[in-house]
């Protein structure tokens, strides 16, 4: 097996960024300086392109050819052309259900859209939400406009919704979390995670998004398409389980939820530290 066989995916908050959810400078050269060898390194976060294109900044992109799997697989953006490969959307019907299903529980989900013929800035990528139901939603929101520019569309109905329906994310307490997730069980044609937030403890997310999607979905695409006959990738959350299952070798780092340390062949303290010390013993790099 070559080096250019081998593709490192990387989960990004609580895996390879820093408590301050950003990349750490040396940490970003290290990665170039591999990507610079032949070392094919790429990504699979919950994040959509606007916050991950800000955090991954010092990334040399031009270096590598695989894209990176955002929304938990939903979407994957080749970096180098600014342009999604692959876009899975959830039917107009169920996403409908979804959204009353929500809606009815007293949750206020952000809904993400595609939308082609109108893009913001050349992204098709809409972020809509009736209100901001309480503080954990308003630290997103409003890190996500002040940090990244991120722009956000609110709405009076679901008819306000441009184009195709993606995703759902309700960021919640853990007793809501659970609730919704116990009635979208009830759901077909849907796919779910939930999951604590890496940051704040009282703070949980779920997604809600097509059956054709998931970080799992993603890791067989990205081996489809950059023809990777060995992928190594690295998490610490609920939603990195099944980017686990499709990898050859699954890494959680040491600060990992049970859950997924459990279903990881190894831990780390450190992804880049792992990669380099891979390189080293594989390749002599």
């Amino acid at each position: 097996m070559t080096l250019r066989d081998v593709l490192f995916v990387s989960d990004l908050d609580g895996t390879l960024l820093s408590p301050d959810a950003a990349l750490n400078p040396h940490t970003a050269r290290r990665i170039n300086a591999l990507l610079q060898k032949g070392v094919r390194i790429t990504y699979a976060t919950a994040r959509t392109v606007r916050s991950v294109s800000y955090i991954l900044g010092d990334i040399d992109f031009t270096l590598t050819d695989a894209p990176v799997a955002l929304m938990n697989g939903v979407l994957l953006r080749d970096m180098r052309e600014n342009r999604y490969v692959s876009a899975a959307e959830i039917d107009p019907d169920t996403a409908q259900t979804v959204l009353d299903t929500l809606t009815d529980l007293g949750a206020s989900p952000f809904v993400y859209s595609l939308d082609e013929e109108h893009p913001i800035d050349g992204d098709p990528l809409y972020t809509c939400y009736r209100e901001i139901a309480n503080e954990p939603m308003r630290r997103f929101y409003e890190e996500r406009v002040k940090k990244y520019g991120k722009p956000f569309l609110k709405i009076g109905s679901a008819a306000d919704i441009p184009g195709r329906i993606i995703y759902f994310c309700v960021i919640a307490g853990e007793d809501l979390i659970r609730r919704a997730a116990e009635k979208l069980e009830t759901i077909a044609n849907i796919r779910f995670t939930f999951y604590r937030d890496s940051y704040a403890e009282d703070t949980w997310y779920l997604e809600a998004f097509s059956p054709d999607a998931s970080k799992k979905n993603a890791v067989d695409k990205l081996r489809q398409m950059t023809g990777a006959k060995k992928i190594i990738s690295f998490g610490d959350n609920r939603n990195d389980i099944p980017m686990f299952e499709a990898s050859d070798t699954a890494v959680a780092v040491e600060t990992a939820v049970a859950e997924a340390k459990a279903a990881a062949d190894e831990t780390t303290p450190s992804v880049i530290h792992w990669i380099e010390a891979y390189c080293k013993e594989n390749f002599g790099i």
